[in-house]
């Protein structure tokens, strides 16, 4: 579970360096959406899902620009129709990342993200790793969902959790 947890923060540094490039980035259509991520083979998927808005949207590629500068020296993108090619080195902590990230779709149905990560020294005894996120929109947040909310489906609520 650490080691998902460890990919879960690579991926993001590799998505972070996404923005960096003066590119016309899409985003997602607002709603809700549910993101499934696999991490290494024969791991189970982990699935969320994220209400998310327009605002919402520009915070987020705005953080990750901020993150990218402070966390890479390379961030190159090249979009081409529906598929958006990245290339980032990164550093998280002592770690080295380098990572490649093709994303396909059309952000208003569905989208594909690839990441092929690569770590000096090796993160957790793993020299490489290779996470795939698929993404669908599945509608509107439901009411009273406050867009960038995250709800894990078929996750146990914790009993602190249940009483406020």
């Amino acid at each position: 579970m650490r080691f998902v947890s460890l990919s879960l923060v690579a991926a993001a540094v590799a998505l972070a360096a996404l923005p960096a490039q003066a590119v016309d980035l899409p985003k997602r259509k607002a709603g809700l959406w549910e993101l499934k991520t696999v991490s290494g083979e024969g791991a189970p998927a982990a699935v969320m899902q994220q209400c998310t808005d327009e605002a919402f949207e520009a915070q987020m590629q705005k953080t990750a620009l901020e993150t990218a500068k402070n966390m890479c020296s390379k961030n190159e993108l090249k979009r081409d129709g529906n598929t958006i090619t990245g290339n980032s080195e990164c550093k998280m902590g002592t770690i080295a990342v380098t990572s490649r990230t093709v994303t396909t779709g059309d952000f208003s149905s569905s989208y594909k993200t690839v990441i092929n990560n690569a770590y000096n020294p090796p993160m957790m005894g793993k020299a490489t790793d290779t996470m795939v996120m698929e993404a669908r929109y599945l509608g509107p947040c439901a009411a009273g969902q406050k867009p960038g909310a995250v709800t894990m489906p078929n996750m146990p609520v914790p009993p602190a959790a249940k009483s406020k």
